[in-house]
Parts: C-alpha cells; structure tokens; sequence
C-alpha cells in the first residue's frame, strides 16, 4: 500500500493538498483561519501592497487572509484599530492597586502580610502581580515571605547535625 502526498497546483492554490493511495485520490483543502485580528504589521502590508497596485485577491493570496477582510481593511473610513478583548473582570480597583503599591514600598511587608492586611479578598498572587505592574518596585525588594529568623537558622542547623547519620530504624 502506497500513499502518495504531494502539493497539487502550489502557484494556483497554497491550500490545496492532494493525497493519492492507488488510483483513488483524495483532495484536501486547508481553510482560512476563521477569526482573527490582524496586527499593525499585517495592515500595513495590505496598504503597502495595494498601493504597489495588487488586487485583493493577489494580496489574500500572499498574506493568506480572506479577501473580505483584506477589503475591509482597505474599504475602512477610519484607521484599522484591534478590539479590546474580554476577559475576567480585576479583582482589585485602582485605589486598592495604589494601596497595595504603597503598603509594598513603604513598609517592607511580606506579600502574604499584605493579603492579610487588605480589607478585600485577593490571592497572594495577585498583590504580587499588582506590585510588579507599578513598575516602581524592584523584585528583590520585595519578598514573597519574610526571612527566616537567627533563631530559626541555629534550630534549622541544629536539627541537620542530629539527623545527619540518620539510619532506617
């Protein structure tokens, strides 16, 4: 049993594959991709290459977009702008963003502290990611947990040289 795959009419069709297995053979077609936006990269290609005066259908071909869009594109009154999108609405608003950047650069506070100390309920990732989104805080100033004490340290020691020749009893 052989099966052949090869590229069928590739200057024609990009999106054309056609599979053989003996005397039958099978077309594949490949579809556009069905929603995306484009990037400001993409439209400037469209506007660069109609004003180098190709077609739509040339400029679809090339970019592998649909015509409809490439013609909205190049139909469109006012610029081509990217939608905002969707997503999960913040746990925290702005004032409690500027309270937790405050919290984090003016006491040096534990992340976790700062959870505890905010009046709304918010994961420790959260405020870490609020922190880092100021823009204004360095990483290493700000520790995930306070650091373990002296008296922990010796213990923390202490415990490692007692256990150090540990056997299976």
């Amino acid at each position: 049993m052989q099966i052949g795959i090869g590229n069928h009419d590739v200057d024609s069709e990009p999106n054309k594959y056609v599979v053989r297995k003996g005397k039958l053979s099978f077309v594949f077609r490949f579809k556009m991709p069905k929603y995306s936006q484009l990037s400001n990269e993409e439209v400037s290609r469209i506007l660069h290459l109609k004003f180098l005066s190709k077609t739509v259908r040339e400029i679809s071909k090339l970019l592998n977009r649909s015509k409809s869009m490439i013609y909205h594109v190049l139909t469109r009154k006012t610029p081509y702008e990217r939608k905002p999108r969707s997503g999960r609405p913040r746990v925290t608003d702005i004032r409690s963003d500027r309270r937790i950047q405050r919290m984090a650069s003016s006491q040096k506070m534990a992340v976790l502290e700062i959870t505890r100390a905010s009046l709304l309920q918010f994961s420790k990732n959260t405020v870490h990611r609020r922190i880092i989104e100021s823009g204004c805080m360095i990483q290493a100033k700000m520790p995930r947990r306070l650091p373990i004490s002296k008296l922990h340290i010796s213990k923390r020691l202490q415990w490692a040289r007692n256990h150090m020749s540990y056997d299976d009893k």
